[in-house]
């Protein structure tokens, strides 16, 4: 659980269950929920999970045959380093954000809320990965919501949008879906019993969202509903939950 102050409103986050404490709040945010809770208000989240509790043979099998190929030449060919970052380490910290900022500002998105994010950390929730190459160039960073048993991607950033070769492109792509599956690997290691690929986009306008759903769709798994659900406790956060569903409009 984390809590912080946003848009004047003071706000509890909890993950995979826990149990929230309704009391010192404005509103009350419970993640990755089956259904919706009793006495909250439940939006539909859809996602990608990945059960881990197979032979690493069978999860490798779900996976989609082009994609185990690229993830085998990247691993036999491409001259690749794997790492595994504590988002605890300061140091991988400040280089994730400053790589994702970077990222954000190709994409014209906000960039990251590092407040909110050293919150993450600081509860030990928040785990880091890397793919480098030969010369010790960052390719991609993950991120992830990291709990007992589950493990959720936050952020996945790479910066081969300012780079004109499509060989290297290409290779930033398998190096993506190799890092993925080094995740997979590592996550199931450490016990996790679910990788969850952190949203599926449910709707058919935009198409890069699309590719994205397409790329996550890769490595097999089922796309499932999931809720968040939210409880205000108080008139601010009422009054905010309302013109919320009056305009359509995104959560804080």
């Amino acid at each position: 659980m984390i809590v912080y102050q946003k848009k004047h409103l003071r706000i509890a986050e909890y993950w995979n269950g826990e149990e929230p404490k309704l009391a010192g709040v404005d509103l009350v945010r419970c993640f990755q929920h089956p259904q919706p809770r009793e006495g909250m208000l439940g939006r539909e989240f859809y996602t990608i999970p990945l059960a881990l509790n197979r032979d690493p043979e069978q999860l490798l099998g779900g996976i989609n045959r082009d994609t185990r190929y690229e993830i085998r030449r990247a691993a036999s060919q491409d001259q690749l380093t794997y790492e595994c970052r504590k988002g605890t380490d300061g140091n991988a910290f400040r280089q994730f954000c400053n790589y994702y900022d970077d990222f954000a500002t190709q994409k014209a998105q906000p960039k990251i809320d590092r407040a909110w994010f050293s919150l993450l950390a600081g509860n030990g929730a928040l785990d880091l990965s890397q793919v480098s190459d030969s010369t010790g160039e960052t390719l991609v960073w993950h991120a992830y919501h990291r709990s007992k048993h589950r493990a959720t991607l936050f952020y996945s950033a790479s910066l081969f949008r300012k780079l004109d070769s499509s060989a290297i492109r290409n290779k930033i792509g398998r190096a993506n879906r190799f890092q993925h599956w080094q995740d997979i690997q590592r996550f199931k290691a450490e016990g996790v019993s679910v990788y969850d690929f952190g949203g599926w986009y449910e709707g058919h306008s935009d198409q890069e969202r699309l590719r994205i759903n397409k790329f996550k769709e890769e490595f097999g798994g089922e796309i499932v509903r999931n809720y968040i659900c939210e409880r205000a406790l108080s008139v601010k956060a009422k009054l905010f939950l309302r013109l919320r569903r009056l305009l359509l409009g995104d959560a804080i």
